[in-house]
């Protein structure tokens, strides 16, 4: 189904027990000695690639004072439904993917599902935003969010732009395009949808039980794209790996305001840390008012990344991490050991 303008997973939520040591969102510049050359994907390129509907449910965030909301996140079936549709060897391959395991280094970095440090990143943002209240996201001009995937951590920033009339560059980067294209773009404008009169969401309130679809028109996709514009909200998608060309396709803040940079479960192994600390300091290098939030694991056991070696290769580049202390996100003291991380340059 394509449009044109007239202007210039389920996601299973066991999967998040069965792969708690896994990588959450897609990663590593180099990965198994393979480097995809990064791209910028358009908008109006990636709302051509929408179907007729889209299916969704809601994750919850609930934040540490206990502010909650729910965002609606496109199901899971209805990203594999859609890929059988379009009968192409490559996304004959994403499926068996999606079907065998979470991860396949170099090839699809576990992006279409929803992992469960994004929902600490995005809890911890709900009541903190950038600095030490989310009102405080009027002092910047940009977010990045690297590893996006389904994005959830930008999603609570990007609702909170569209409520509180922010102009905003969000910056949306994946190893997969596939990722960025399925569930990346849906997912922002499910959050459009459901927080504006234009959106003809079905759902008036949402809660934990809502899910149904959203019928996609060309007007609708419209409507998305001019108030994008009217709004002064711009959003940009890039695919590939990390590496200085990468950096390069991502546009300046203003010299007076700041840039926050997102990623959650993107260090896994040594290697993913060393190019993912290599790009987040030359972003924040560009600005006096940048830094980073984290969400990972302590340790991901079996291949190598942890929380340490995140702040050892910060140190080696001039930065400094450091741990959110006393955050007290629902949830982070069970199971695997989890942390939230800030990263500053000295």
């Amino acid at each position: 189904m394509a449009f044109s303008f007239g202007f210039a997973a389920d996601d299973d939520d066991d999967a998040e027990q069965r792969h708690n040591n896994l990588p959450a969102t897609s990663a590593a510049a180099v990965q198994g000695g393979q480097t995809q050359l990064p791209q910028e994907l358009s908008l109006q390129q990636l709302l051509t690639t929408l179907p007729e509907r889209i299916s969704y449910s809601t994750v919850k965030i609930e934040s540490p004072t206990g502010r909650t909301i729910h965002l609606p996140r496109r199901e899971l079936y209805d990203v594999r439904v859609q890929l059988l549709g379009e009968e192409s060897a490559e996304n004959d391959q994403i499926i068996d993917q999606l079907e065998q395991s979470d991860l396949r280094s170099g090839f699809y970095e576990g992006g279409f599902k929803t992992w469960e440090c994004s929902l600490d990143l995005a809890s911890l943002l709900l009541d903190r935003g950038p600095r030490k209240d989310i009102d405080e996201l009027v002092r910047c001009d940009q977010i990045v969010e690297l590893g996006a995937g389904t994005a959830i951590p930008s999603l609570v920033l990007f609702r909170h732009a569209l409520l509180n009339a922010l102009s905003l560059t969000f910056v949306l980067q994946d190893y997969n395009d596939a990722v960025l294209r399925l569930v990346t773009l849906p997912n922002l404008l499910l959050t459009w949808a459901a927080n504006t009169e234009n959106g003809n969401f079905p759902t008036p309130s949402l809660d934990e039980s809502s899910h149904g679809d959203l019928e996609i028109s060309e007007s609708l996709l419209q409507r998305f794209a001019a108030d994008m514009k009217s709004r002064s909200i711009n959003l940009i998608f890039l695919s590939g790996s990390w590496c200085p060309q990468l950096a390069a396709l991502i546009p300046p803040s203003a010299p007076e305001l700041g840039m926050v940079v997102l990623a959650a479960e993107t260090i896994y192994s040594p290697e993913s840390t060393r190019a993912f600390v290599e790009l987040l300091v030359q972003l924040l290098q560009r600005v006096k008012m940048g830094k980073a939030m984290i969400g990972a694991k302590r340790v991901y056991f079996g291949v190598g990344g942890s929380i340490d070696g995140l702040k050892e290769a910060c140190r080696e580049r001039g930065a400094v991490a450091y741990e959110i202390e006393n955050h007290g996100v629902p949830g982070m003291d069970g199971g695997v050991r989890r942390a939230l991380v800030e990263v500053q340059m000295y």
